[in-house]
């Protein structure tokens, strides 16, 4: 017995059109889902490659802020460096009044001793 119907087996990629329920499923529907299962799996990847790339970005931020880090480490131990000289000058100079008034005081107080 021949029958008239339409093949119903014959749908993109042989899939069956019919869901696990038993439903018949057409086949524009079936693209979609396809087509969304697809752009899906891009998206996955594409958000892969953009973790990648932000985590090399990442990377490479950190390299340059250690880099500066210690390059300002750098500058602060010179400066440090120049405002200890500094200041060691400036206490040997102070060193040098104090012991220049003080000799010129014990001199007042060694000719007041004499004058008295």
């Amino acid at each position: 017995m021949a029958s008239n119907q339409a093949n119903t087996g014959n749908y993109l990629n042989e899939k069956s059109p019919f869901t696990a329920s038993g439903k018949q499923v057409p086949a524009a529907l079936s693209m979609m889902v396809d087509s969304m299962a697809s752009m899906v799996e891009r998206a996955k990847i594409d958000l892969e490659n953009v973790d990648q790339r932000a985590r090399a970005d990442l990377e490479n931020i950190d390299q340059r802020a250690r880099k500066d880090v210690a390059l300002l480490d750098q500058r602060a131990r010179e400066d440090i460096q120049k405002v200890d000289q500094k200041a060691r000058k400036d206490l040997a100079i102070l060193d040098q009044r104090a012991r220049e008034d003080h000799e010129l005081l014990r001199k007042v107080r060694k000719a007041k001793r004499l004058t008295s």
